[in-house]
Order: structure tokens, then sequence, then C-alpha cells
């Protein structure tokens, strides 16, 4: 499951709590007895509180604008040329320079058959923070199967595009923009949805509002306000709770300590941390919309999205579900985004797949079938064990086998035939046998008429 290095904020925001020493090694010093020793620490001081909040600094600017970079390879994203739903598909893989200058890394899943100049809907998959295009594997087979084309890319400074800072969706918003303009300038794009999750979901709302020709957005997990986000993650929700192991940090050093971050973010990324409000640009988003939450999210918690929903201007609709921020979403859930993307971008029903689906009718994961497609093709050649239709097709080719050995035989026999009746009718008694029946005087028996050559195979 992809994950998401925005919980990683937790961790940083907030400063160790220091060990208190069990002893003191100077010379006359009391030591503490055994009860003191094992009693935490309850509270620190204002002091020590400013302490390790200058010590956790640095280290909060780097969680929120260079997270780990997600390393993969293309391999990882399935093979360019492939078949699914009876139709030949194709991977195109392309590098787009963004305002910034820096190369972000695509990949276009779409038709093979699609002829030059032809116009096909697309659904643009926007990835989370710490995260990269293989993500959008995980729903490529919700999308193929509707009739649409699939592409994601990754943001400058994930994956492998160019960049050293992310931004969370303050200029994730211009790569967005950036991409859409590629694939309806180049690839043939027509109708173009957004499905972003994360970081990808703040994006789609931000660069929705200033580009209304956007078809619909699917937003799984968008934060309202980056500075809430981080605000809530240290000093709890609306319900006061916090993610375990943070402790209870007063308010107004966490906003200092964001001041502080804001002011280092700003110089080294190139963005305001306070100006990163999605909740501000939905009122100007007029296209439909899906919001999606987990009731046991803890990092965006599942308010944001009840914020931008309820300041949403288009058609919307919100779905919640169990789990929490990095969990897999429910089928329910991607039944109703191939729903959604359906009458959004106006595919028809003659356009959908008939695709490999689980026991709930739903199609499986792309990667699933096209390693069940290689294992089929091993079966052929190989004949491992497999279900049903794999038996039934090896004991065809079993027969189809069996056959192509009995003709093989039938042409070696008549071969052999051929071979013998020549050097039989072409043999004459030898020399040496003439000579001594002549030398001995010995009346010669009338020669015996030639057998038939069928006389001779069968005696044979």
């Amino acid at each position: 499951a992809p994950r998401y290095y925005l919980g990683t904020i937790v961790r940083r925001f907030t400063p160790r709590m220091p060990r208190r020493q069990s002893s003191q090694s100077s010379e006359g010093s009391m030591t503490r007895s055994e009860g003191e020793q094992s009693r935490p620490s309850r509270r620190l001081g204002i002091t020590g509180y400013v302490g390790l909040v200058r010590e956790g600094y640095d280290e909060l600017v780097k969680a929120i604008i260079r997270p780990p970079r997600a390393e993969y390879s293309l391999n990882d994203l399935g093979p360019s040329e492939f078949r699914y739903g009876g139709v030949d598909f194709v991977r195109q893989d392309v590098s787009v320079p963004n305002r910034r200058g820096l190369a972000l890394c695509g990949s276009l899943w779409r038709r093979a058959d699609l002829e030059p100049g032809s116009s096909f809907p697309c659904v643009v998959y926007l990835h989370g923070n710490a995260s990269c295009r293989a993500e959008a594997t995980t729903i490529a087979s919700q999308v193929l199967a509707l009739g649409a084309a699939l592409f994601s890319f990754d943001f400058a400074g994930c994956g492998l595009s160019e960049g050293n800072y992310i931004s969370l969706g303050f200029f994730e918003r211009d790569d967005v923009e950036t991409m859409i303009g590629w694939l309806r300038e180049y690839a043939g794009v027509g109708a173009v949805a957004l499905w972003g999750r994360s970081m990808g979901a703040v994006s789609s709302v931000m660069q929705a509002a200033r580009d209304p020709s956007i078809a619909g957005l699917v937003l799984d997990s968008p934060f309202a306000s980056l500075e809430q986000v981080a605000l809530e993650l240290v000093s709890g929700g609306p319900d006061g709770d916090r993610p375990e192991g943070v402790p209870n940090v007063p308010g107004f050093l966490v906003k200092s300590a964001l001041r502080m971050v804001a002011s280092s973010v700003k110089s080294r990324a190139g963005f305001d941390l306070y100006k990163c409000r999605p909740v501000d640009a939905a009122p100007t988003c007029f296209m439909p919309a899906l919001f999606a939450t987990a009731h046991d999210d803890v990092l965006v918690r599942p308010h944001h999205s009840r914020l931008i929903f309820d300041a949403f201007a288009g058609d919307k609709n919100l779905v919640t579900f169990e789990g929490d921020h990095n969990e897999m979403r429910p089928g329910f859930f991607l039944d109703s985004a191939a729903i959604f993307f359906t009458n959004v971008l106006r595919i028809p029903d003659a356009a959908a797949l008939e695709v490999p689906t689980d026991h709930s009718g739903r199609p499986l994961p792309l990667m699933q079938v096209l390693l069940m497609q290689q294992r089929g093709a091993a079966a052929r050649l190989y004949g491992p064990r497999g279900g049903e239709a794999t038996q039934a097709e090896r004991a065809r080719l079993r027969a189809e086998a069996q056959q192509e050995l009995e003709r093989q035989q039938l042409e070696e026999e008549e071969m052999l035939n051929r071979a013998i009746l020549e050097s039989l009718s072409s043999s004459e008694p030898p020399a040496a046998c003439r000579q001594r029946a002549s030398d001995n005087h010995a009346p010669q028996p009338p020669p015996a008429a030639p057998r038939p050559p069928l006389a001779l195979l069968l005696a044979c």
C-alpha cells in the first residue's frame, strides 16, 4: 500500500522528552530511590519546551519540504505493451518540463488501436507526498475497464522527476496544469478528470479553482490548510486526541515554532506555508466532485474533507469509510469513483471492457491480471499447476501434441518403406555366387518369381 510521509510530522514536530538521570556520579550526591527512577516526567517548563522545539525545528522543515524520495524503476509500472479485457494497451513514458524548468516524468496508459488525431477521455491520478506515479497501478484496472485512459506522473521533487523540494500542493498545482496541457496538445486527450490522494487531492482542488475545463474531481483525504494539519498533529484535533507518543505541547509554543518553520520553508522552497489553503480555493470550483475520508485518519482528520466539502461550489458527494490515512480503500468507494468518472467523462457503456473480476464482480488489480497472464503463458510452455481453464488448455495442447507425434511417425514409416522397396527392386545375385555355381557344374534351379512388394513388406 502507498505510504505518505505527512505522518512523520508527528514525530518531527514534537521534540523528544529528555530522559531523567537515575543517579548522580559526583561524590556526596544523593541517589534517587527506585520509585523516583521509574517515575516519568509529567511536566516540562516553558524554557524546556522552547529548547526542545528549537532542536526539532530543522527536522520539521525537512519533513515538510523534503520527505524521503520514493525509489522505483519503470519495471514496477508493468510491461509497456499488454493485453487487457481483449484490448491491446500501451504505456507511453514521457518527460515534460514544468514552469520552473524541472523535468516531470509521467506515464500514459491508453489503447493501442487509437487512430492519430482521435480524442479520448483520460483520468489523471495524482499521488501523495513521498510517493510516485507507481501508486496509480493500484487503481488502473478501475479506470481502464471503463474505457478511459490513465495518466500519472511524479510531482517535482518526487520519484524520478527533478527537484529538491515539495510544497504539499502549492507548486504541485502548476505541475498538474503543465501535464494537462501536454495531454491535450500532444497526446490527443479530450475530457480530463482528476483523482488525487492526500497531497494530490490538495493539488487537484487548487488547480481546479483556476481551470473550469476539468470534468470532475475525486478527492481522497485532502487537508483544508497545511497550518491546521501541523497544529492538530501536536495539539490534537477537535476532539483533543493526538497520535500515540505525541506529548501535549502548549498551543502558543506550537504557533511560534510554526512561524520559524514557515520562514525557513519560504527561504528554501520558495512558498508560503500559510498560503497552502485549498479550503480557500473550493468556493471557485464548479465541477462535480466526490470526496472521501477515513474515520480513523489522525494525519488528515475527517473534518478537513468536510470543511472543503462545505465550501465547494460544484455538485458534490462525501463518502466515508473505516480505516486510516494509508489503508487500502474499500471496494464500494472504488465503485463510486468508477460510476462518477463514467458520468463526468461521458463514457458510453459500449466502451466498457470485459475484464477479470473478483468474487464481488469488481475488476482485479491490473498488476495481478498481468501476472496471471504471464503464468498462463508459462503454463502453455511448461505445464505448471493451474485452475480449471489452465487444465483445459493443457488437455487441448496434449491432444494436439499427440496428433502431431502420430503424424510424424506415419511420415517416418512411409519414408522407411520407400527406401526398402527401392533397395529390393535394384538388387541382383552377387557375382561370386554365380562363379561358384558354374565351377561346380551343378544344375541351377530356375529363378523364383519375384515377390510382390506388399508381400515383402508383410514378410519384413
